[in-house]
């Protein structure tokens, strides 16, 4: 082997084992990592609302084994710029965001991603409110009352169409006279199930509520008023009333002051023998009988 051959045999290695070094950090394994982070949506008109095709993107960084393994993905930021995006399906390119300093190389593993756009719609509806439980014994619910009664709903147009109805559930345990609970509204659709990318302004509303005293009832004696003396010679030696006892039903506080229940008035005046009589009962008012006449049996004896 002649010089010429030994200076091009050397020059050749040296060529190698420089290109070596330059083509190894490309095969070198783990010089790629991939990720994921969420996708967000920048950009976006007020007026309208869009919807990704995915939340979520895989993200590829390449570099130095060094940055990639103190890498931290939550500095990397994946969106969509929609600031000129319109009603309808199209695709918009993934955009990255990341500081310099991190000193590597990012890739969307998918470039485009397929959106929905549509246009945000607003309507006004009225409460219904849903009652549950009972309240307490002594009460009587007489309505209940949301402040405010109608609000305004809004959301992307395919979604507003599907609202029924606007529903508040109360639970009358917690409510009592004199105060009312802040409760959120439901978005309904005609099935009662909620109705998925849709708000309320406000999101909840007050709901109060009227009671009347519940009925109370109970048993009482019957009394009865009489008046007069049988004819000379004559004796009243009893009187008996059926029924002896009835039912009465009203306001508690009314009720549980009333131990008996009086007839009208009956004169005996010049009886002489026993005699039977239909007397009415003298309720006060507000007070309900269970009946409203009773028979009164006045037994007459000589003296």
């Amino acid at each position: 082997m002649n010089k010429e051959d030994m200076k091009l045999l050397f020059a050749s290695f040296v060529i190698a084992v420089v290109l070596w070094f330059q083509v190894q950090p490309i095969f070198e394994p783990g010089r790629e990592r991939e990720f994921i982070i969420p996708l967000r949506v920048e950009g976006k008109p007020g007026e309208l609302a869009i919807f990704p095709s995915t939340d979520n993107i895989t993200i590829v960084a390449s570099g130095a084994l060094i940055d990639l393994d103190k890498l931290d993905t939550t500095k990397v930021e994946a969106f969509l710029n929609a600031e000129n995006a319109k009603p309808g399906q199209f695709n918009l390119p993934v955009l990255l965001r990341a500081p310099a300093d991190l000193n590597l190389e990012f890739r969307p593993r998918t470039t485009t991603i397929k959106v929905t756009c549509e246009r945000v719609l607003r309507q006004n509806g009225r409460i219904e409110i849903l009652t549950t439980g009972t309240p307490r014994s002594d009460l009587v619910l007489v309505e209940t009352i949301a402040t405010p009664n109608e609000v305004e709903v809004f959301g992307p147009e395919s979604y507003i169409k599907q609202v029924s109805k606007l529903r508040v559930t109360v639970d009358l345990t917690r409510l009592q006279p004199g105060q009312s609970i802040s409760i959120p509204v439901e978005i309904l659709d005609k099935n009662n199930k909620p109705v998925p990318g849709t708000l309320s302004d406000p999101t909840r509303v007050s709901v109060a509520a009227s009671f009347s005293a519940a009925a109370a009832s109970r048993e009482v004696p019957v009394i009865v008023d009489w008046i007069g003396s049988p004819a000379p010679g004559y004796k009243v030696e009893e009187i008996t009333v059926k029924p002896s006892r009835i039912k009465i039903t009203g306001e508690s506080e009314q009720i549980s002051t009333m131990t008996t229940i009086e007839t009208e008035e009956l004169t005996v005046n010049d009886l002489k023998s026993s005699k039977k009589f239909t007397l009415k009962l003298i309720a006060p008012s507000g007070v309900i009988l269970e009946t409203q006449l009773v028979e009164v049996a006045v037994k007459i004896s000589p003296r």
